[in-house]
């Protein structure tokens, strides 16, 4: 088939990108670089030496670049702002793709006006709260009636959405779209290219790390006062470290001097970073509450469930000291985990099924 990939997340589509080519099809990938990550693309979405030149390209270069996205057999868009803020470009786009392509499809992944809307009724907790009292201090704009009016339109374009994790696979349903909501399909993780570190627990401080992106979103506030409990109940035996806004190798760099990767406090399902860390063999503190167990046919991560709330939350940090013998262990089973259900060749398969049930 041929395969254009709209988008990233995180280098989700470029790692389904090389699987797919992997199994012998043809795939572009068009997206913005991401301006912490750098991540790379065969059309440039998005780019600059600083965040305004970055965003200005990320408003333009999707509606430039138009006459290339035409005469393919499938086109899978990341989310629903490839343009950001403006709900009428995106709504022209897809609208341009449907017309000029064969299945125009969708993954559940990132912030959208669904997951804004519905993520609160449709989960047993939300982000967005949070989100909007720590980082916004204020209402998210894609809870504008706009917002989510285009995205209803949008979806008249979309044949099928892929879901990334539990949290998406509900809100799309919510929504009132479970006939296009496909199966959650886990993300692409090629745990060839990213070392197993042996996680060797003997030491004599068991090192605690959280990646700082977004305080309210992450639960990074309830974070820093857990870190800051450890740190006086047991201050020869922890070391706690948040850093954020690192490029991708410096963040993979930072993580392997780790034991113990403390992911976000909101999430039902295991994200991006979480699973980065299960693949480099560090245990994993983060969202692995049941319902997400669809993602791997009744499968729960062999991973820490972090409440979501404070007192819990310390209450794992110092279970996780408690059992630091089973460090290496548990460090096995989470490289293990993420090799078998997160392998791109596997992952990349499941999305061509897929595709093919939209012919």
């Amino acid at each position: 088939m041929k395969i254009l990939l709209i988008g990233e997340y995180s280098g989700l589509h470029k790692e389904l990108k090389n699987a797919l080519v992997r199994l012998g099809h043809d795939v572009t990938l068009a997206a913005a670089s991401d301006f912490w990550k750098k991540f790379e693309s065969d059309i440039n979405l998005g780019y600059g030496s600083n965040i305004y030149s970055y965003k200005a390209r990320q408003l333009l270069l999707p509606l430039v670049k138009l006459p290339a996205f035409k005469g393919y057999d499938v086109v899978h868009i990341i989310n629903f702002y490839i343009v950001p803020r403006f709900p009428a470009l995106n709504l022209f786009f897809v609208r341009y793709l449907k017309q000029h392509n064969k299945i125009v499809t969708l993954s559940g992944s990132g912030d959208d006006p669904f997951f804004v809307r519905y993520s609160e009724e449709a989960m047993r907790y939300s982000p967005i709260p949070w989100h909007e009292k720590y980082d916004r201090g204020g209402p998210y704009y894609m809870r504008g009636k706009n917002h989510l009016s285009a995205m209803h339109a949008y979806m008249k374009c979309i044949d099928g959405v892929i879901p990334i994790m539990y949290e998406y696979y509900s809100t799309f349903c919510a929504a009132g779209y479970a006939d296009k909501v496909s199966q959650p399909i886990p993300i692409p993780i090629d745990a060839s290219k990213i070392k197993f570190v042996e996680n060797d627990a003997s030491r004599s401080k068991l090192c605690f790390f959280h990646g700082l992106n977004r305080r309210g979103f992450k639960g990074t506030f309830l974070v820093e006062k857990s870190f800051d409990e450890l740190k006086r109940k047991y201050p020869n035996d922890v070391e706690c470290l948040i850093e954020g806004h690192l490029p991708f190798d410096k963040y993979m760099e930072v993580l392997a001097k780790t034991h113990v990767s403390v992911d976000q406090v909101f999430s039902h399902s295991l994200a991006m970073n979480a699973l980065y860390s299960m693949a480099q063999g560090k245990v994993v503190a983060g969202g692995a509450e049941p319902e997400s167990a669809i993602l791997y046919g009744g499968t729960l991560p062999p991973i820490y469930n972090l409440p979501a709330e404070q007192l819990g939350l310390t209450a794992v940090l110092e279970r996780i000291l408690d059992e630091r013998h089973t460090i290496p262990e548990r460090s096995v089973a989470s490289r293990e985990f993420v090799v078998k259900y997160h392998s791109p060749l596997t992952v990349a398969q499941q999305y061509v099924n897929y595709w093919g049930t939209l012919v």
